[in-house]
């Protein structure tokens, strides 16, 4: 297999992944909707930096480490599903207090690059199973004894593809119109993405 369709080929099949609906992309829409630009922005550069640390664990070998050391796993799990519960609370919890002390939705206020970051960052680093994923696509299509240009282009393709698709969702929901009607049903998305987000959770918390 050549170089040109290992990364090709990864660039495919990781798209088709991170497209599907996950924990990622309900803090993605709940961040490029409700905050301003800085917060698209730093949602979608936190979940990059997550993808690159998963991707470049995978490549170096972290997935083999934690078969290897199962209780670190089991530590990765329970503090990932206990913080998706926990942000799934909080947007319940914000849901409520709209419903309950406004007539109306007010302008959403703006949440800082950096509380965005974290959020897209260790959203995205909650799932241990995310390690599996990369590892598989590896093995699947990096060469065997992959060079080290190999292991370089299948980590680039991941990253290069995430930035490219997470950037156009937050684009997206950064346009007038759409941005509009997301504020407007803010409080009934911010109920259904925390109930799904605590789904998320408990389904990590317990091991499936």
């Amino acid at each position: 297999m050549d170089l040109l369709t290992m990364t090709g080929g990864i660039a495919l099949i990781h798209l088709a992944a991170i497209s599907s609906p996950g924990p990622t992309l309900f803090v993605v829409i709940r961040h490029a909707s409700a905050g301003g630009a800085s917060s698209a922005v730093g949602v979608v550069c936190g979940v990059l930096a997550a993808t690159l640390i998963w991707s470049g664990s995978a490549a170096l070998g972290l997935g083999t480490v934690m078969a290897a050391l199962p209780w670190l796993k089991e530590a990765v799990r329970i503090a990932g599903g206990a913080y998706l519960a926990w942000i799934g609370l909080r947007m319940l919890l914000s849901a409520f207090r709209r419903q309950a002390g406004q007539a109306e939705n007010p302008p959403a206020p703006a949440t800082s690059t950096a509380a965005a970051f974290r959020s897209g960052f260790l959203t995205n680093l909650s799932n241990p199973k995310v390690i599996a994923y990369y590892a598989s696509l590896f093995a699947v299509t990096v060469p065997q004894q992959g060079e080290p240009l190999a292991i370089l282009l299948a980590i680039l393709a991941a990253v290069t593809v995430s930035a490219l698709w997470w950037s156009f969702v937050a684009g997206c929901l950064r346009l007038s119109r759409v941005r509009a009607g997301f504020l407007r049903a803010r409080r009934a998305l911010d109920a259904v993405f925390g109930v799904v987000l605590i789904g998320f959770g408990a389904k990590l918390l317990a091991g499936r």
